[in-house]
């Protein structure tokens, strides 16, 4: 090694080999999906730990209690990280949200955040597995039930709940049915928004429904909503409280009844007719695919065809199923600019 002065020689090495592959990796976008990566991690942490809400308060201090139950040098480690990422700002010795540390810790952003890596990143990690078989999807694979249903709950609230309410009032409901309620976000939500309107929730699993009442307590509304275990496929095994409501709603339910093909939904609208002759509405709402990349669409694409849910339809597909039964389409809502997007169909007795 030659010394200059005191100081070593610099020697920089590069050949047009090394140039070439370096510029292929830098010209592919990874290092920006690698980044991208490793911020969904960061932000979800930061959700997950006190420091969010912590932060939200206003700029706050390691020295204070920023850290506070955290590991000291991981966490002053990672507060640096979300600083160069541009999600902390410092002023002096304290941390602060920026603007998009504020917009991608929204409960919105989180629960969009959840859905693909909390409750699908199991799914999506082992894509390799199960494209070759060394991993079955529901057997050696699974995605979080808990954490989607948390995440979708969040969604639906902010988004979807304000349309279920308008077509139940636009039909004249005062006690609707939630058939496949899972934890009873939206009748909670429903019936919390409106003072007049009682709700059933109906649901396979004894756990959800525990929830559910749970949650109705909390929400000051186990006076007006019940909850009831039942098959959502099998109407006619339902508890004898589900004929009370005037009106039902299905939401994204009815897809999964697809695995038993086209006419088994049929079959199934049309036993609902059957035993519920006077319902003023079913108001059936379920996802829809573009088949693009606007709004996470292809993500919402991948996971379903990774979990063999049956790919999300597209209305005029809903719609000639809807013809088959002895229901007709009303009315067709759409929600722009909501995630996950949900087409709402308002389907009646032709007699309604």
């Amino acid at each position: 090694m030659v010394l200059i002065g005191n100081r070593p020689e610099f020697v920089e090495l590069q050949d047009e080999e090394q140039r070439r592959e370096w510029q292929a990796f830098t010209l592919s976008d990874l290092p920006e999906m690698i980044s991208a990566m490793h911020v969904c991690h960061a932000v979800r942490a930061l959700a997950e730990t006190p420091l969010r809400d912590r932060l939200r308060e206003g700029p706050r201090r390691t020295a204070d209690d920023l850290l506070t139950g955290l590991d000291p040098d991981l966490g002053a480690g990672f507060l640096q990280y979300l600083v160069q990422r541009g999600v902390l700002e410092t002023r002096g010795d304290e941390f602060f949200l920026t603007r998009l540390g504020e917009f991608l810790t929204t409960d919105v952003s989180l629960a969009r955040l959840g859905v693909y890596v909390g409750a699908y990143g199991g799914v999506t990690n082992r894509i390799g597995d199960l494209l070759t078989g060394k991993a079955t999807y529901g057997v050696d694979v699974v995605r979080d039930g808990a954490e989607l249903g948390a995440h979708c709950a969040t969604l639906f609230s902010v988004f979807h709940t304000p349309v279920v309410l308008g077509a139940m009032r636009e039909r004249g409901v005062r006690r609707m049915l939630d058939i496949g309620c899972g934890g009873g976000q939206s009748i909670v939500d429903a019936c919390v928004r409106d003072p007049e309107l009682t709700g059933i929730g109906l649901d396979i699993d004894p756990g959800a429904i525990e929830v559910a009442n749970d949650l109705a307590r909390r929400a000051g509304v186990a006076d007006r909503v019940e909850f009831v275990v039942g098959d959502a496929f099998a109407p006619r095994t339902w508890p004898e409280i589900c004929a009370e409501a005037d009106g039902l709603c299905m939401m994204s339910t009815l897809h999964e009844h697809f695995r038993n093909g086209e006419q088994a939904v049929v079959d199934l609208l049309d036993e609902i007719a059957e035993l519920f002759p006077r319902q003023k509405i079913l108001l059936v709402g379920e996802p829809e695919l573009r088949y693009d990349g606007r709004e996470n669409d292809d993500d919402f694409f991948l996971i379903h065809v990774l979990t063999g849910q049956g790919l999300p339809r597209d209305r005029s597909a809903w719609l000639d199923v809807f013809d088959r039964s002895t229901l007709r389409c009303r009315r067709v809502y759409s929600r722009p600019g909501a995630g996950p997007r949900i087409c709402f169909y308002d389907l009646a007795a032709p007699t309604s």
